[in-house]
């Protein structure tokens, strides 16, 4: 039998011949030799002292890809579970930094191994790679190169503030991982077509994980260097106008960030809410004339009566100088909505002026916090203080959230 030379080694998955420093096959990315370290990836001098990269693979498995989010659940249960502890150890460290500036080089170690499997799992889930990551936090093991080069010394004042600064890197990292998410969807199905990453595609996908890595490293207390608004593997930390920049600009970009999301809300709530309109003669309401059952979010709601000039029983206080009080009685049932409630905020009032009121008063048989229950019915009575010489012209019922935000359905009784 001939032996291969000592530099090459074959593959036990395809045959291909590797050179025997290779942890995975050249031509198919099984694993060969994997109990040697991989070798430690070499940075460009001046580079940021977190490595991560990932091997190219030359052809990806179709049907792996398509089985890829359920096989890594066992992976993402066992590092929910870690997380928790390296919680633990970030608390820990930040007290060690605080009174040694130093972080304890055993549990520096466990972070950064923690960091090293969650890498393998994101490659392996964002279709980087083919083979299974292993269980394990031992470099070498995979085709995926996480490393931190550990601190001699960290700043006590920065561990206050890193949180802070690093916001604008979480927002601009935010946009960049929801076009990496769209990015990574054209790529499953030029891999279900081609049985190949597009490169370019998969350089972003790693550029976009390169920036999160540095960023969690730099937050998590493990290096002090602020990191670069880059992907390159090349780049080096961010400079001191970088880090005033961030702390700076994070206030405008936040606030317009939040008015953008605000503004969305309110469209969308305008789009999606919707509010039932029944025209009604105020007379025929104060005559006891009730109103046909509407229907809105699981409850149906009926107008039964009015009365003007209410007097309201008991020691409730009397109306202002020029104003009465006007009472009106609805019967609500639940049918099937989780959320009816009948408090002061969700009914108003608008007079024949456009003046709105709030209701003063709302009498109704003990409820538990004010809800209806499903399968309940209950007569509530409510109460406003109109200003006199006008008459109310539209009552409205919000029986959930749109009550208080725009989005949900409303009743409104129009007067005429």
């Amino acid at each position: 039998m001939i032996q291969p030379p000592a530099e090459e080694r074959f593959c036990h998955n395809c045959g291909a011949p590797n050179p025997a420093d290779f942890n995975f096959c050249l031509r198919c990315g099984a694993r060969i030799n994997f109990l040697r370290p991989l070798p430690v990836l070499a940075r460009a001098p001046g580079a940021y002292p977190v490595a991560f990269d990932v091997e190219y693979p030359a052809k990806l498995s179709r049907l792996r890809t398509l089985s890829r989010l359920l096989l890594a659940v066992p992976q993402l249960l066992v590092i929910y579970a870690l997380g928790t502890v390296v919680g633990i150890v970030t608390f820990i460290a930040w007290f060690a930094i605080l009174f040694t500036r130093r972080y304890p080089k055993g549990l520096f170690e466990l972070v950064v191994s923690f960091n090293r499997w969650t890498a393998n799992v994101h490659a392996y889930m964002a279709l980087l790679r083919d083979e299974y990551p292993p269980f394990s936090s031992d470099p070498g093991r995979y085709a995926v190169t996480y490393d931190v080069e550990y601190p001699e010394k960290l700043s006590r004042w920065l561990i206050f503030v890193k949180w802070f600064l690093v916001l604008l890197h979480q927002i601009a990292l935010y946009f960049l991982g929801l076009f990496a998410f769209l990015t990574d969807i054209i790529a499953y199905f030029a891999i279900l077509i081609t049985g190949r990453f597009p490169r370019a595609l998969f350089n972003y996908i790693v550029g976009v994980m390169r920036w999160y890595y540095r960023v969690t490293a730099y937050s998590s207390l493990l290096r002090d260097e602020f990191p670069p608004f880059s992907r390159r593997a090349d780049a080096g930390p961010g400079s001191g106008r970088a880090i005033a920049v961030s702390a700076v600009m994070i206030f405008p970009v936040g606030f317009g960030l939040l008015a953008a999301f605000v503004g969305v809300a309110l469209l969308v709530g305008s789009i999606t809410s919707s509010t039932e309109r029944v025209s009604v003669r105020y007379a025929d309401v104060l005559a006891g004339a009730s109103t046909a059952p509407v229907g809105i979010e699981g409850n149906l709601v009926v107008l039964l009566s009015g009365e003007d000039r209410f007097a309201v029983p008991g020691a409730f206080r009397q109306p202002r100088a020029g104003y009465r009080f006007v009472q009106f009685e609805l019967e609500i049932t639940n049918l099937d909505s989780s959320f009816t409630s009948i408090n002061l905020q969700h009914f108003g009032l608008k007079d024949t002026q456009g003046r709105g009121q709030e209701a003063l008063l709302v009498q109704a048989p003990p409820l538990d916090r004010g809800r209806i229950q499903r399968g309940q019915t209950e007569r509530v009575g409510v109460v406003f203080e109109v200003r006199n010489g006008v008459n109310p012209s539209e009552l409205t019922y919000a029986p959930g959230l749109a009550a208080f935000i725009p989005f949900g359905e409303k009743v409104r009784f129009e007067f005429r």
